[in-house]
């Protein structure tokens, strides 16, 4: 009997520790776009591919750094294109804190880019020109 004890103990921790790796994931911050003018500088950033899942755009993207912390805006202009369907130029601001390390970093950033759409009506569609990224996204407002 109490060789069975300890083997249901040993079986008990052995879960408990895997349960803990599992809780420790980070999720990735989604951060909220907006329309305005770009009166900023960024630093140098690759937009190496993006993703759009409802109303968030992923980002990734790799830059110099790797000794402070990075920050980002991404900022819509005002004016739209009269196309169909309508066009807007989206900018990535990096904000790179004066990182002057020079580690190649890639990661992945995520905005909420309800605030990009043409009208926040269901099925509202508009293309976003992203700056420094090839690909037109278009965005069909959920």
């Amino acid at each position: 009997m109490k060789l069975f004890s300890i083997f249901a103990i040993s079986i008990l921790l052995v879960a408990c520790n895997n349960t803990k790796e599992v809780l420790d994931i980070d999720p990735i911050e989604v951060q909220k776009a907006q329309i305005g003018e770009v009166t900023q500088e960024s630093d140098a950033v690759t937009i190496t591919g993006a993703k759009l899942e409802g109303n968030i755009l992923s980002l990734n993207i790799e830059y110099s750094g790797g000794c402070k912390d990075h920050s980002y805006d991404l900022i819509g202009s005002e004016a739209v294109m009269k196309s169909m369907p309508p066009k807007r130029a989206v900018n990535l601001i990096h904000h790179s804190n004066g990182d002057s390390c020079r580690e190649l970093v890639s990661e992945t950033i995520k905005f909420d880019i309800r605030a990009l759409a043409m009208a926040q009506t269901n099925g509202s569609e508009i293309v976003l020109m992203l700056d420094g990224y090839k690909e037109s996204i278009s965005y069909v407002y959920p």
